[in-house]
């Protein structure tokens, strides 16, 4: 067993030891102590072996080796915070020994030492850039860390090292999902249950990455295959209906989704996927009701506090819509859609002030946003400031120039003939 393959238990779950009886007496010399240490891991007594490579460190203490594999044991049998020491040692002795890096980038990962384990992760896969394991626990890291964009890429190494490992197609299929990356999800995906088709969250993720990448009928088709021999998975059930609403197919996705929330009333998602197939037929009264429910179950649903407003705008009832637009916003101060819509919904009741700041809000996310630079303008002309006014309606000009130029050159480029 050499120390490149193996990994701690506690991460992967793989690796069983059992304790044996420790000889009385241990060998003095280093030879001797090496054979009874290698003998003592075939057996799987890892208590035995860590004794004797504890004696191994004592009498070589220079030995990068032996802390290694002091702090390997002790971590694989369930003492991560005592192996880390040996394992700093470790790497002390030997900067370029990229397993104790490895080593101590998991023991610290195991006793929640975040940003040190990573960077120890780091040095391990700048030294061993090749190790699909490496680069398989740090990209895991950074996903777990939802350093989404870093887990990708690196996750993406990791699976050119190890492509028959389904676990790295998942958490890679499950990084591009997190980052909207929806093709790439799907076929992330594809690999992954390829290699394990037995694996319905990756199945789920499957559909789920067809869906949102345009193909809403072949992901109800993977939905199915679950309910097949797991008719009682609610979350499939739920993204059965979301499948409908893709498909455009709202009654559908009414009458499965009305069943789905009268069988699990406490499922939030179901209830805002219903909410979203009423109003899509602009049946306002039913979708407020549902999407209400969806809020009041998990005020996390920013998306559920979204259209809930924009349902309360098409009622006549603003008040109720900046209510829970100010929700959207203060759960997710990155959604453009929502500041937009919260500014020019202030503007329309009268409050200038409240406005500005809102579509402030969403043009330094999205500077390219005519209309929002165009109703700030109009504020900021209105609050007495013409110069910030100026500044806004020429950015509003120059976005719909360029509009209309990229506009007018598509057109040129469609007439032309071969």
């Amino acid at each position: 067993m050499t120390l490149s393959k193996r990994v701690f238990p506690e991460l992967l779950g793989v690796v069983v030891f059992l304790s044996l009886p420790l000889s009385a007496q241990l060998p003095t010399n280093i030879a001797d102590l090496e054979a009874l240490a290698r003998q003592r891991l075939a057996a799987h007594d890892a208590a035995g072996a860590l004794a004797v490579y504890q004696k191994l460190a004592e009498l070589a203490p220079g030995s990068a080796v032996y802390q290694d594999e002091v702090g390997f044991l002790l971590a694989a049998t369930g003492h991560s915070a005592d192996a880390i020491p040996h394992l700093r040692s470790a790497t002390e002795l030997d900067r370029g020994m990229a397993q104790a890096w490895f080593h101590l980038g998991v023991a610290l990962w195991l006793t929640r030492q975040t940003d040190p384990a990573v960077h120890a992760l780091q040095q391990a896969v700048r030294l061993a850039p090749r190790n699909g394991d490496y680069l398989f626990r740090l990209g895991s890291a950074y996903y777990e860390t939802g350093r989404y964009a870093d887990a990708a890429g690196t996750l993406a190494q990791a699976a050119r090292q190890l492509p028959a490992n389904a676990a790295v197609w998942k958490t890679l299929a499950s990084a591009y999902q997190q980052q909207n990356r929806y093709q790439e999800a799907r076929d992330a995906y594809r690999q992954a249950l390829q290699l394990d088709p037995t694996d319905d969250v990756v199945r789920n993720g499957y559909g789920n990455a067809l869906v949102k990448s345009a193909n809403p009928a072949a992901g109800l088709q993977q939905f199915r295959r679950i309910l097949e021999h797991d008719p009682n998975n609610v979350r499939v059930q739920v993204n059965v209906g979301y499948a409908f609403i893709a498909i455009g197919d709202f009654q559908s996705a009414i009458k499965h989704l009305s069943v789905v929330t009268r069988s699990h009333p406490e499922d939030a998602g179901a209830h805002y996927d219903l909410g979203v197939a009423y109003k899509s037929i602009d049946d306002l009264p039913h979708a407020q009701a549902e999407l209400e429910d969806a809020v009041r179950l998990d005020s996390s649903l920013t998306e559920a506090h979204y259209t809930l407003a924009l349902t309360y705008i098409d009622a006549g009832a603003p008040d109720k819509a900046i209510q829970q637009l100010r929700e959207a916003v203060s759960a997710r101060p990155g959604y453009i859609e929502a500041w937009y819509i919260l500014g020019t919904t202030l503007k329309q009741q009268g409050d200038a002030d409240g406005a500005i700041d809102a579509l402030r809000h969403s043009v330094a996310l999205d500077d390219q946003n005519a209309a929002a630079w165009n109703n700030l303008g109009l504020l900021l002309r209105r609050k007495g400031d013409t110069v910030g006014a100026q500044e806004a309606f020429a950015k509003a000009a120059a976005i719909r120039k360029a509009e209309e130029e990229a506009k007018e050159k598509h057109l040129q480029q469609g007439t032309k003939r071969p």
